[in-house]
């Protein structure tokens, strides 16, 4: 039987990107930080994951922020708050997760009735994508050898 496990360098990385989430993070720095070649860093990254780092990050942003689209500040404060350096941009990749805009998603949240059934499905659906994104980041960081469990891989017994 064989046990795959995480690969640890990306869970370092995963754990740095967390860390600073709300700054912008180059793949320069990653490599200078890791000591990796940075597109050994982002192949690796991107066969692990199923992302590239940037739309990791960009996902990461996008769903802390749908909560804060619930409070009645405005879209500017919330793109600032959450690591996006302008609101256009924060938009921008808000309706390329999303499917719409903040102020859309806002009206969706209020339970608004002109919202067609389309919208509100393409929301939801989009949400639940974000969510079981999420979900496996959550298990691929479990996914770790126990500190018990020894590997030999010497051919000498």
């Amino acid at each position: 039987m064989v046990f795959l496990f995480s690969n640890s360098l990306v869970l370092e990385i995963l754990d740095y990107l967390d860390l600073n989430l709300f700054r912008k993070v180059t793949i320069d720095e990653l490599a200078n930080t890791f000591h990796f070649n940075k597109d050994y860093l982002m192949r690796l990254f991107k066969r692990e994951i199923g992302s590239t780092i940037i739309d990791y990050m960009n996902y990461k942003r996008i769903y802390m922020s749908l909560g804060s689209l619930k409070e009645s500040g405005s879209i500017l404060n919330i793109s600032l708050r959450f690591g996006f350096y302008s609101q256009e941009y924060f938009c921008e990749v808000f309706h390329k997760l999303i499917g719409v805009s903040p102020s859309l998603y806002r009206a969706f949240l209020a339970y608004d009735p002109t919202i067609d059934e389309g919208t509100y499905y393409l929301i939801q659906n989009n949400v639940i994508f974000l969510e079981k994104f999420f979900k496996k980041i959550d298990i691929y960081k479990r996914n770790v050898p126990s500190k018990d469990m020894v590997i030999k891989l010497s051919i000498f017994k």
